[in-house]
């Protein structure tokens, strides 16, 4: 507690000790002894309407007991190159240490500065930077030429940035929407560097429940099959060896999964008289999706422009109020969400005019399909007539030869087929001799024969 309280007083109090650029300071220089920085302006030289500006960055946030960067980027009017004349000042208001002297060209930096101590606190600080030129009439004479300062974190955590990725065909423009049933990737690139290497256990949960833990491997991959909200969380713990102690970081993302769509099918009249409106019925799968649709004559040339709509149900009936001229025409449909898309085409929809100028382009097979149909009937009712027929005795004779004539014979057999056609019915149900030709030759068993032989 007592420690708490003295860095917030330090920290309190850093705006009124905070060393300023212009202060008279002597730093030891290994080669020409003791370096005096200008309290107040010297002799002026050819150089002293120059413009210098300084920029300063760093490479935070970073965990305490970790390593930082800053950058130092001096820019001028004119610039002259590859000639190490600057001297960079480095102070800040986190540890306090004394102040950190860089000589260098245009560029300077510190690289690798770690915050250490037990008494820093978890907080944004600054590094200011001043810079200095060498004056040409005193060799070790400095003048203030640019200053500027850069906000630094220090963080209690493990610093980084985690990512999601899945690979779709369908390029998703939503941020946070994935797809059921296909491969997510979630992983963690740690920002923060240290000088030796570390282990690091990383431990994934999938809504508050622990799935997987893994050591030194920063990524992890599962499939959801549910829709809906779901969140994603990794906990990183690195073991800090030197400090014989834990550092952690946690990562949470909430993503919404939709289910792609698997069909798209469309059903619509073969025939349309014009004037009346198109019919579509489209039914698809899939969540959240749009419709979008287009008219195009058989020449591939649009009649109507795309239309998107969001319908209500899964299955959907669309009847655009549009006028078509006579000819034949496809509706292109294409069924969108945010995780996929199918296009599909009607089949060929015929518009023609209803009077009697016109027929329609089904109408010639149309007809001979019913001829078709009734000689069919025909034949079985033929077949059945048949097989109704009583079995009646007959005797063989040897007839004269002129009597035999086989061009005859054919011939009075289809007469007879046909006649027995249209009268057998009569003759059964009446009794009655059946009305054929007769002859002058006499027959077997007749009743002329009996009155001769009498």
């Amino acid at each position: 507690m007592f420690t708490t309280v003295v860095v917030l007083l330090l920290m309190l109090s850093s705006a009124h000790c905070f060393r300023k650029c212009d202060q008279m300071v002597t730093k030891k220089d290994l080669n020409s002894g003791l370096i005096k920085i200008a309290e107040k302006p010297v002799a002026s030289d050819e150089h002293d309407e120059e413009n210098f500006k300084v920029d300063v960055s760093n490479t935070g946030p970073a965990v305490i007991w970790s390593e930082i960067d800053f950058l130092a980027e001096l820019s001028a009017e004119s610039v002259v190159i590859n000639k190490k004349e600057f001297l960079y000042h480095w102070m800040n208001d986190a540890d306090y240490t004394d102040i950190l002297e860089t000589t260098d060209n245009y560029r300077s930096n510190i690289s690798s500065y770690m915050f250490d101590s037990e008494l820093i606190l978890p907080n944004k600080y600054q590094m200011k930077v001043c810079v200095y030129r060498q004056h040409k009439e005193n060799i070790r004479v400095y003048r203030k030429i640019a200053e500027n300062h850069t906000i630094f974190e220090l963080t209690a955590s493990l610093n980084g940035k985690a990512h999601i990725f899945q690979n779709v065909t369908h390029v998703n423009t939503t941020q946070g929407i994935f797809s059921t049933k296909r491969i997510i990737q979630h992983s963690v690139n740690l920002t923060d560097k240290f000088s030796s290497a570390h282990t690091y256990w990383f431990e994934w949960f999938i809504d508050g429940q622990r799935v997987e833990t893994k050591e030194n491997v920063n990524f992890f991959e599962f499939i959801h099959n549910r829709t809906g909200m779901c969140n994603i969380r990794v906990q990183v713990t690195m073991d800090l060896v030197d400090a014989q102690k834990k550092l952690k970081g946690t990562w949470s993302k909430s993503i919404y999964l939709e289910d792609e769509i698997q069909y798209v099918n469309i059903l619509s009249s073969s025939e349309t008289i014009i004037g009346e409106p198109i019919k579509l019925n489209i039914t698809f799968d899939g969540s959240e999706v749009i419709v979008c649709w287009r008219i195009l004559d058989l020449n591939n040339s649009t009649v109507h422009n795309r239309s998107c709509d969001e319908p209500k149900s899964r299955g959907w009936f669309l009847t655009p109020g549009i006028v078509l001229s006579p000819g034949q025409y496809i509706a292109e449909v294409t069924v969108t969400n945010d995780v996929s898309s199918i296009s599909r085409q009607s089949q060929v929809m015929s518009v023609y005019n209803g009077g009697t100028g016109s027929s329609s382009p089904l109408a010639v097979p149309v007809i001979f399909s019913m001829l078709g149909l009734i000689v069919i009937i025909a034949a079985a009712a033929y077949f059945v007539r048949l097989k109704k027929k009583r079995d009646v005795e007959v005797a063989d004779f040897d007839f004269h030869p002129e009597i035999q004539s086989t061009g005859s014979r054919i011939f009075n057999k289809i007469k007879g087929s046909v006649t027995d056609f249209f009268q057998r019915n009569d003759y059964l149900n009446r009794h009655r001799l059946a009305r054929y030709h007769q002859t002058s030759a006499k027959s077997y068993g007749s009743l002329e024969d009996s009155n001769e032989h009498l």
